[in-house]
């Protein structure tokens, strides 16, 4: 690993915030996700299945997959991250009519947050019934029926290699092209997952330096999921400028100059009606030559 890589991996543990309740906002009761959409906040129930558990949630009667212990995985286009014991989790997905796993309906499009507060209780461990977490990755866990057979699992399309996403850095860093850089986040959180949203910040701040930026703007946002049982779960006021300041900070440590810089934040909390709201728990950085 880079020693740059473990400069950012060291700042980035003190960034989630201290705990806080979230709220269901009265005033959006009218608000509801379509039906092809599953947003509910619940406690996670974990099957203990071979090799590794998998996690699964009961909403209106159903069972719902949501990933594999081993973090990111299962196929899903936006990789969730396992739960917390303890935890409740806000879950936003899309459904699909691919086979079961671990008995679940699949989501896909999903996000997984656990909820910063501590629930008592909240993530049970049950028999694995006979379910199977097996395989190579980057295939995901087998699907329904449970027992030996052929694996239902889909193979996860990991986008561009490794060579392609250098030989492009590499040609805009030769122009000098002014580029956008999104970074992602938990429900409430300002916390920069490894490797995705954490390396977003690390190439951003090198591309900076490496074409001599004139301008960095960094502005955060923060935002609000609208719940398949209507109403909406919003964000703490104050994230926006917390997500702003944190990556602001890690600029400074890399000795980008401050009078470069432009620091900016929107407290609105936002929503895309209750498809992919996640993707509005952002913060952008603007590098411009």
């Amino acid at each position: 690993m880079k020693a740059r890589d473990l400069l950012v991996r060291k700042l980035l543990p003190c960034m989630l915030l201290t705990a806080m309740h979230y709220a269901i906002a009265e005033d959006t009761a009218n608000l509801k996700a379509p039906a092809s959409q599953r947003n509910f906040v619940t406690c996670p129930i974990i099957m203990d299945t071979e090799d590794v558990p998998c996690w699964v949630a009961e909403y209106e009667g159903e069972r719902y997959y949501l990933t594999v212990q081993t973090g990111r995985g299962g196929g899903a286009t936006v990789f969730p991250f396992a739960g917390m014991v303890n935890h409740e989790m806000l879950v936003e997905g899309t459904v699909t009519d691919e086979p079961r796993i671990c008995g679940g309906i699949v989501l896909r499009e999903a996000k997984l947050s656990p909820m910063t507060d501590v629930t008592p209780g909240c993530g049970k461990v049950v028999p694995g019934e006979g379910y199977r977490t097996k395989g190579p990755r980057p295939i995901g866990p087998d699907g329904d029926p449970p027992g030996p057979r052929e694996t239902t699992a889909i193979r996860v399309s990991r986008g561009p290699s490794r060579d392609e996403l250098a030989a492009a850095y590499a040609a805009a860093v030769e122009k000098r092209a002014a580029r956008t850089f999104q970074v992602n986040y938990f429900f409430d959180s300002n916390y920069l997952p490894f490797p995705l949203e954490q390396r977003t910040v690390d190439e951003a701040a090198r591309y900076a330096a490496e074409i001599d930026a004139s301008k960095v703007k960094i502005t955060g946002y923060r935002g609000r999921t609208v719940l398949s049982t209507g109403g909406v779960v919003e964000e703490q006021t104050g994230l926006a400028r917390a997500r702003a300041q944190k990556i602001a900070d890690i600029f400074a440590f890399f000795e980008f100059p401050a009078d470069r810089m432009e620091v900016a934040w929107n407290e609105a909390a936002e929503d895309q009606g209750g498809v992919r709201d996640f993707e509005l728990r952002r913060a952008t950085i603007e590098v411009l030559p």
